[in-house]
Order: C-alpha cells, then sequence, then structure tokens
C-alpha cells in the first residue's frame, strides 16, 4: 500500500486509456462534436463582423443587396448549433455513462482481487472509499478536458489570433484578466483533494451513523432498543465536525473567489474601455468593435467557463488518482494450480496479529488435521476459534508460520487455488435477497445440477414452509421471509452444494437450540463422511460428533483429545461441559 500521490498527467493519460477502452465510438463521437462546435462558434463572429460592417456600408449609401449574403450565412451558422449541440449532448452522456461503467468495472475486479484481511484494516477501506468516489467523478472530468482540448482551445486561440491582427494589446489584456481566475481554480483544486484525503475516514463514519438510523437492516434493533437518540447523537457530532471542516474549506476557497473576480471584473472594464478609445482613435471599424466586443465577450465567458470546468475536472481527476493509486498498486495473485484437498492439513508455528492491533489471535499454532476426519474447535468468547478456521481455509495468511495442505504451502497460492474445493459457512451468514434456488447455487454458479437433494439433505421443505424455488427470499422485493432456523438450513445448503473435500462451519446454528443444533450436526455428520470437516461452536454438546476436539484460550490450543479423553482431562472442556448440561435437558 502506497499514500504517495500521484501527478496529475499521469492520473490523466490513464483516465484517456480507460475512457478510450470504455468506447472508442463515443470518444471519438465527442471530440468531433467538440471541434464541430469550436468551428461554428468561430465561424459565428467572422460573419458578425462582416454583417455589421455590410449595416455600416449600406447606411453609408451601398445597395442594400449587400447585406443578404453574410445574413444567409449566419441563419446557416445558427441553424446548425441546435444539431451540433444535441450530437454534444448525446456523446457527453454516452461517455460519462459508459466511461463510468467501466471505472466501476475496475474498481470492483480490484477489489475482488484484494486478500479478506485488508478489510480488516480501516486505513484500507477508506482507501477503497476514495477510489468508489473517484471511479464516479472520472468520465466527467475527462469529458470537460476533452472539450477543454477540442472546444475551448482551438476555439480561444482562434479568436486570440484573430484579435491578434488587430492589436496584440488586446490579448495581452484579456491573458491578464484570466490569471486570477486560474489561480482561483488551481487553488481549489488542491484543497478539494486534501479535504478528501483527511475526511474520508470522517464521512464514512457519518454515512455508518445514518445508516443505524434509517436502515431496514438496522431499524428494528435501533427502535427495539430506544437507541435512536444515541445514533442521532453519533451522527449529529460526527456530520457537525465533518460539516465544521467542509464550511472551513469552502470558506477559504469563497474569501479567495472574491477576490480574484474583482480583478477579472476590473480587466473587463478594462478592455472595454479599451476598445471605445480605438473606435474614438479611429484604429478600428463600428463594424469591428461590434465583432471584437462580441467576441471579446464570447471568449472571456467561454475562457471562464473553461477555467471553471477545468477546474471542476480537475477535481473530479485529483479524486480519480485515488482510484488510479488503488489500480496501479502491485500485488500478487499468487500461483493458479490445483492443490489436492483431500490431504492432511498442517498449521506449522501459525501465529496471526489483525492490522492495527498489538495483540496476537493466534500463537504458535501447531496442529494436524487428518484427511477425512472431523474436527470440532471450542472455547470462549475471543480464544481465537473464528480467526483458526480462517487460517485453516486460507482465508487469512498467517503472520508468522505456514498452513500447509499435503505438501504445499498455502501463502504463494491464488484465492482461487485456495477455495477451490473447500465449503463454508459462517456464523454470520449471507441472507441474498434472491430466490431460494439463487440462494443456493451461488455457491457454484456455473452448475446445472439441481438443489432439491442438497434441500432433501438439509430437511428442507418447501411445501411445508409454503414456498417454491423460484420464491424470492425478501419481503422487500414481493417474497417471503424465513425464520434463523430456516435461513441456516439454507445457509447449510449453500455449502453442501458447492463442490468440497473440506467443509467448515462456524458456529452457523447459533440462532437456534441446542437440541436442535445437535441434530443439525448428527445430520452434517452422515452427510460428510470421508470428507475432511472443521466446525467451530461454544456448546460442547454438539462435538461429540467430532473425530478429534480441540479447546482454545487466548490463542492458544490448551488442550487436544477426542470427547470422552477431554472428559477424562476434567480441564477446561470438563468445566464448559458441565456448565452447559442444563441445556440438553427436557
Amino acid at each position: 500500500m502506497t499514500n504517495k500521490k500521484m501527478s496529475g498527467t499521469k492520473v490523466l493519460s490513464r483516465l484517456i486509456k480507460y475512457t478510450w477502452h470504455a468506447s472508442p465510438i463515443t470518444f471519438v463521437l465527442l471530440v468531433i462534436s467538440s471541434l464541430f462546435m469550436s468551428i461554428l462558434g468561430f465561424l459565428e463572429i467572422v460573419l458578425i463582423k462582416t454583417l455589421f460592417d455590410s449595416i455600416v456600408n449600406v447606411a453609408n449609401g451601398e445597395a442594400i443587396n449587400s447585406i443578404y449574403k453574410p445574413i444567409l450565412s449566419l441563419l446557416v451558422i445558427l441553424s446548425l448549433y441546435p444539431l451540433g449541440e444535441w450530437i454534444e449532448y448525446m456523446a457527453k452522456g454516452y461517455f460519462w455513462r459508459r466511461g463510468s461503467g467501466y471505472m466501476k468495472f475496475l474498481h470492483h475486479n480490484r477489489t475482488s482481487c484484494m486478500k479478506p484481511i485488508e478489510f480488516e484494516d480501516s486505513a484500507n477501506i477508506d482507501r477503497l472509499k476514495k477510489a468508489s468516489f473517484g471511479s464516479e467523478e472520472a468520465p466527467s472530468g475527462l469529458r470537460v478536458i476533452i472539450q477543454i482540448l477540442f472546444l475551448y482551445i482551438p476555439y480561444i486561440l482562434s479568436l486570440l489570433i484573430y484579435l491578434m491582427n488587430i492589436n496584440p494589446i488586446l490579448v495581452l489584456v484579456i491573458i491578464l484578466i484570466f490569471i486570477p481566475t486560474f489561480l482561483l481554480e488551481k487553488i481549489r483544486v488542491k484543497q478539494s483533494f486534501d479535504f478528501e484525503d483527511k475526511m474520508g475516514n470522517r464521512r464514512r463514519q457519518t454515512e455508518y451513523f445514518e445508516k443505524c438510523i434509517i436502515s431496514r437492516e438496522y431499524f428494528k434493533d435501533t427502535l427495539l432498543n430506544g437507541s435512536f437518540e444515541y445514533f442521532y447523537k453519533l451522527f449529529d457530532e460526527s456530520n457537525n465536525e465533518f460539516s465544521k471542516e467542509f464550511v472551513s474549506n469552502k470558506r477559504h476557497i469563497l474569501k479567495v473567489s472574491v477576490f480574484m473576480k474583482l480583478l477579472n471584473s476590473i480587466g473587463f472594464l478594462s478592455v472595454l474601455m479599451l476598445l471605445v478609445y480605438f473606435v474614438y482613435s479611429g484604429v478600428i471599424s463600428i463594424g469591428l468593435f461590434a465583432a471584437i466586443y462580441y467576441s471579446i465577450s464570447k471568449i472571456t465567458t467561454m475562457m471562464r467557463d473553461a477555467i471553471e470546468d477545468l477546474g471542476s475536472a480537475l477535481v473530479g481527476i485529483s479524486n480519480t488518482s485515488f482510484l488510479v493509486r488503488l489500480l496501479d498498486e502491485d500485488f500478487d495473485l499468487g500461483k493458479d494450480e490445483y492443490i489436492p484437498k483431500d490431504q492432511d492439513i498442517q498449521l506449522r508455528d501459525v501465529s496471526f496479529t489483525y492490522p492495527n492491533s498489538n495483540v496476537s489471535s493466534l500463537k504458535n499454532i501447531n496442529l494436524t488435521i487428518k484427511a477425512g476426519t472431523s474436527l470440532a474447535i471450542v472455547g470462549e468468547n475471543g480464544s481465537g476459534k473464528s480467526t483458526m478456521t480462517k487460517i485453516i481455509m486460507g482465508l487469512y495468511d498467517p503472520t508468522k508460520g505456514q498452513v500447509v495442505y499435503g505438501d504445499r504451502s498455502l501463502n504463494s497460492y491464488s484465492s482461487d487455488s485456495k477455495f477451490k474445493g473447500i465449503s463454508a459457512v459462517f456464523q454470520n451468514f449471507i441472507k441474498y435477497k434472491l430466490s431460494v434456488e439463487d440462494n443456493i447455487k451461488i455457491s457454484n454458479i456455473t452448475s446445472e445440477l439441481g438443489t432439491e437433494d442438497v434441500l432433501d439433505k438439509t430437511e428442507i421443505s418447501l411445501p411445508k414452509l409454503n414456498i417454491k424455488g423460484s420464491t424470492i427470499l425478501s419481503r422487500e422485493y414481493g417474497g417471503q421471509d424465513l425464520s434463523g432456523g430456516e435461513w441456516q438450513k439454507i445457509a447449510i445448503a449453500r455449502g453442501l452444494y458447492r463442490p468440497n473435500n473440506i467443509i467448515v462451519l462456524d458456529e452457523p446454528t447459533a440462532a437456534i437450540d441446542p437440541i436442535e443444533e445437535a441434530n443439525v450436526f448428527d445430520s452434517f455428520k452422515r452427510i460428510s463422511i470421508g470428507k475432511t470437516c472443521v466446525f467451530v461452536t461454544h456448546r460442547l454438546g454438539s462435538t461429540k460428533i467430532a473425530d478429534r476436539i480441540i479447546v482454545m484460550d487466548k490463542g492458544e490450543i490448551i488442550e487436544e483429545g477426542t470427547h470422552l479423553e477431554l472428559l477424562n482431562m476434567k480441564g477446561r472442556y470438563y468445566e464448559l461441559l458441565q456448565s452447559q448440561a442444563q441445556w440438553y435437558e427436557r
């Protein structure tokens, strides 16, 4: 990971590459439409000058016929404007849509390559949030850059050359007018980048507190606990801190803006007075005065728009630098090779510490899990049980030591290689707002096998639940919801549907009663004969089915053996089982 800022040139070049890949046709169409509008704008100025000269000549006694040609030519130019604006509008819209879609694809694709442990680091989460924000703003920023290059710059240069031929002083004054505007936008870009870099974490916290108040996910708990005021207070405090910094940032920009725009207005008045002087001195005619005034008025408006748009574009591009920086980071996907999952699993001197933590969650673990056997991991909350399963599966790499499947250390292999042949069901399993079938098939989405077998194995009867395989499991989308126990069976069915030689259950039955949990584990034992099984539970009544049990405390294995062996030890396992004995009494 790196926090080094990237140069604007590098970000811009990468952005051009991305948007070109998104849609070459749209890219070219935006360039052509911008050039077309630039040419129309210049021709309009030239024809206005010709028209005013003709009007003056007619007023001085020439034939009125001389006025018809410039009028007709100007009408043609004006009639082409709507066509050009329509093409430009369509090109801009498609450019943003295609570009934004492609940027999001790049962001999502890069995120999918990240390691699960990276999501345990708040700095990493902030980085992803900023990159997501950049993917939304990137196409708009580049669209402005393209229009500046192919609409504003050609138009302004052609008019400056036109004015240069009249009097070079006009060009110099116009350039001086817009130095303050340029400086203002440069300051605004820097302030915006620094603000987003500094307040990204605060923005994310504010959004989270708001989610605790209004989202469907949190609403019931928040209502039941009477904690609306608590979360509103947290939201208000966080939002106030964010707003305070935001207002301070905008106030600074506003002060600079007022001063710079005052200088800009003084410059424009100076140009106008200079033109009046030229007319009075006979340097230019009335017709040329009208054309120059119109062109200066238009060029000043366009330059102001160009600089302000450039400022907005640079803000977008500076935010895009977060995305480019993420995409530009070196990362190793690991070797993509088949790892047999029907061999012994060894943990050799494994220790693990979470990011930003000084306490090891696992300490010098040495463990061998024989292929085709079942292992139960027990212990009190915080003992390291769930972390152990993630290390065993390869979701997390050890901070120290290694996990070996057969003779292959997992550290150097890709995620696909690690997880192929492994199924897992976690305590906080996901309740997808999809159909029953899709909720199960999502673990092996390319399979054409039906779900009847796993539904039967997990004792899920759709007719008894009054649902079908196509029923959406969400009332939010017009479907039906399930009880906690039924959802857990769906999650287990999802794990069983995935081809596997290793199955991990990390307290997936925590929400059902101990008797029902024991029944689920008995069924699971029958289903998983011949496979390596690892399951975590804090209810020791279900551990009898395991071939082997380990007891964990403070990240260490303190006891190990079969159910009977651990009972005979009369150690920690025995104490835990005795304290839970009443759960299993009718």
